[in-house]
């Protein structure tokens, strides 16, 4: 990206964070000499880094990591060891089913596809890819993980996104989203009846940690006649619960 794209102030900010890859502790003076920026200006950044917690101060003053650095370094190992456990898995899955198996987590307002797998000799090659965002309130994944999140995140989503129209069977309004998500949390399980894309079906299962709290979304994706037969479609309920308790298991959230 072109130079003047960045934000100055940011790209010091960041900058000071660097050099705690090679310094445990530094004085105001040592980042100073090190960065060479005004006077004021580091003591701005500095209080703001401080204020939000990416930096501390001991008893002597100097600056040190603080406590949200270690809590975003936490939140990356958990993703990372959650895309370990579910690599197989997700592949065993998609040959299993013949249908495109992801794994996604809810990021702020979106889910964010953290792992995939394309059946082999597959006729469809869906378009989504890891790392993108999908939204959360008429995909199997987004509405299983809505399900169980906190009522007061759901509302957050609905006030910040709003319910927008994707194909005619997504669900535009939040009484019949949280009747939704209430069917969603009684039966396990949600269903993406093309509501993101048309022609597009998907089953989901939320996957919960040690504490019953929702930390990802395993799911198996295709064509509408992939999903058609009653006994079909019992028997992807059965493989992706099944699947969904070995991830579990691999992540210690259960014995």
């Amino acid at each position: 990206m072109k130079d003047k794209y960045k934000v100055a102030t940011i790209q010091k900010g960041i900058d000071i964070l660097n050099l705690y890859k090679i310094n445990q502790k530094l004085s105001f003076t040592d980042i100073k000499k090190k960065l060479s920026y005004n006077k004021s200006t580091l003591f701005r950044i500095l209080y703001t880094l401080e204020q939000n917690k990416y930096l501390a101060r001991d008893k002597h003053g100097k600056y040190e990591l603080g406590l949200d650095i270690y809590i975003l370094g936490n939140q990356i190992s958990k993703i990372s060891k959650l895309e370990k456990a579910s690599d197989l898995s997700l592949r065993e899955l998609a040959e299993a089913t013949h249908l495109t198996t992801h794994l996604g987590i809810l990021d702020g307002l979106n889910v964010v596809i953290i792992g995939k797998y394309n059946p082999p000799n597959s006729s469809i090659n869906m378009v989504s890819r890891i790392g993108s965002s999908i939204p959360a309130h008429c995909t199997g994944q987004g509405k299983v993980l809505l399900a169980f999140s906190s009522h007061e995140k759901v509302e957050k989503i609905i006030g910040s996104k709003g319910l927008r129209r994707y194909t005619s069977n997504t669900l535009t309004t939040s009484n019949k989203l949280f009747q939704e998500l209430q069917k969603i949390r009684e039966q396990g399980y949600a269903i993406d009846n093309a509501e993101h894309e048309k022609h597009i079906h998907c089953i989901a299962f939320p996957i919960l940690n040690e504490s019953d709290e929702v930390v990802a979304a395993i799911s198996i994706t295709g064509l509408g006649m992939n999903f058609a037969e009653k006994e079909t479609m019992e028997r992807y309920i059965n493989l992706l619960q099944n699947t969904r308790e070995e991830i579990r298991k691999k992540m210690n959230y259960i014995s």
